[in-house]
């Protein structure tokens, strides 16, 4: 059930205790975002609550397209764990609607948004901030992040179709 909306993006940083999800129009605007925050305990019931979230944003604002962080694998294995966690019940709901998928290193992200692969939080919600219309608030790193997710996928597209033209 790919979306009507031309173009709309769902942007997703996925983590066990924390997923940012972002909804992005182009040119530059985010209509929605948010982060599940997932309570301490078993780890099915954690990622039901990601899923349900995921379910009713599509059922709600159905994307064209989502964008993904590719697991990144720091120094924290427990940590990857849970985001592979994650990311998996997050492309399985993702395959059940029928969303394409595409999925992005962090340094990618990073040369899109900022021209250097590098760039660390602050230099990256400054490059939002002045690039794209956010909705009123403070965002957490993982909406943020997902935001990221999808102004990056939105800038690899038109690319894309840039080079098959």
């Amino acid at each position: 059930m790919p979306g009507t909306r031309d173009g709309l993006i769902l942007g997703i940083d996925p983590g066990l205790a924390g997923t940012g999800f972002a909804l992005f129009s182009e040119p530059n605007l985010v209509l929605d975002c948010s982060t599940v925050v997932t309570i301490p305990g078993r780890d099915g019931a954690r990622l039901l609550t990601i899923t349900n979230h995921l379910r009713a944003l599509i059922a709600a604002h159905p994307p064209a397209e989502a964008s993904i962080e590719e697991l990144f694998m720091g120094r924290n294995a427990t940590s990857a764990v849970g985001v592979a966690q994650a990311r998996g019940a997050i492309l399985n709901v993702l395959e059940e609607c029928g969303v394409p998928v595409y999925e992005y290193k962090p340094s990618q992200v990073k040369v899109i948004l900022t021209g250097y692969g590098n760039a660390d939080k602050g230099q990256i919600g400054r490059m939002l901030a002045a690039q794209v219309k956010m909705p009123e608030g403070r965002f957490d790193d993982h909406a943020r992040d997902a935001i990221a997710i999808a102004v990056c996928h939105a800038r690899s597209r038109k690319f894309t179709r840039a080079a098959t033209r």
